[in-house]
């Protein structure tokens, strides 16, 4: 059921207790160490007393802010539009968290070794506090934006997959690889030092998360029967689909369009936006070559070397990642 404020998700998964309490994975089990270790309180490890930045991104480097449409902006829309933007951006990050904090308290469930049990529970911890961090600066900065349809479907995806192998790709592989990606991307062109500071904690929680999940397939897999393994593949390739920014006719369109949704609070209104394309083709074009280079950009640090690494980027997949367009920019 899906309404405003909530949405409910129908899942099957089987929850498995494990009477062994010897370690069985000592690189989990140190993971769990680290996670320990590298707690965080975001109430006093932050100064939310520090007022944002006016002039929260740069702003300057993406085609659509080279545009007469926003040159004719007043100074004080430019500095709202830019505020707007960084809200809807983070909005999208705040609502991937939360389904990170679901489908890692799904995992405390469903996989089978206790050591992984322990480093999704301290992940659940880590979860909760990148919503509060991120709620709580997105208030400040200026509203909280629904989520993006598509980024609505890949949670939704995970959390009604009935096996955890396919949880640990969609969330721990694929939408945490991208979360880190697309983190330093926004810390390298934010102005605004909490901004900074903030995503900086969240990165350091979020490369962790990333090596639990690999090293928890890395056995998983091997466990799968050749069908299993195949439908995993399948899986991870979809997820991988879903979140590339799709581009038509020379216009990049998902989250373009719904991130652009954030111009009509400035007096921009969409059919604008729409003949501001048509006057100027070069824009869009421009545009939809800088989606293309951020989706590779986006899976190339990451995902790419970890999908490889546990063989599900292989022979028979591997041409379809090529079609998608995100191993431009991949030297390994």
């Amino acid at each position: 059921m899906h309404n405003t404020v909530r949405t409910e998700v129908s899942t099957t998964l089987d929850s498995i207790f494990h009477w062994d309490y010897d370690i069985q994975f000592p690189m989990l089990d140190r993971l769990y160490e680290n996670a320990k270790r590298d707690q965080w309180n975001a109430t006093t490890q932050l100064d939310w007393n520090k007022p944002i930045e006016r002039e929260v991104l740069d702003m300057t480097q993406m085609p659509m802010f080279q545009t007469e449409l926003y040159r004719s902006l007043s100074a004080e829309k430019k500095e709202e539009l830019a505020r707007k933007f960084a809200a809807w951006r983070l909005s999208q990050f705040l609502h991937g968290e939360q389904g990170a904090l679901m489908v890692c308290g799904q995992l405390v469930d469903a996989v089978p070794d206790l050591d992984s049990k322990m480093c999704a529970a301290a992940q659940v911890m880590d979860e909760a506090r990148h919503v509060e961090v991120f709620r709580k600066y997105i208030q400040k900065l200026d509203k909280i934006y629904p989520i993006d349809p598509t980024l609505a479907r890949l949670l939704t995806g995970i959390m009604e997959q009935d096996r955890w192998e396919s949880k640990y790709v969609g969330m721990q592989l694929i939408a945490e690889g991208l979360a880190i990606a697309a983190f330093r991307f926004m810390q390298h062109e934010s102005k605004d030092q909490l901004m900074k500071d903030m995503l900086e904690y969240v990165i350091k929680d979020e490369s962790r998360h990333v090596g639990f999940g690999v090293l928890a397939l890395r056995d998983g897999i091997k466990k799968l029967s050749g069908k299993e393994r195949i439908e995993l593949e399948d899986f991870c390739f979809t997820a991988c689909d879903m979140m590339v920014t799709k581009v038509e006719d020379g216009v990049a369109r998902d989250g373009f369009l719904s991130g652009m949704s954030v111009f009509g609070e400035v007096g921009i209104s969409p059919s604008d936006l729409e003949e501001e394309m048509k006057r100027n083709p070069a824009w869009a074009q421009a545009e939809a070559d800088m989606d293309k280079k951020f989706n590779s950009f986006l899976f190339v640090d990451t995902i790419v070397p970890n999908l490889k690494h546990l063989g599900l980027m292989n022979e028979r997949t591997e041409p379809r990642y090529r079609d998608l367009g995100v191993l431009e920019m991949y030297a390994g």
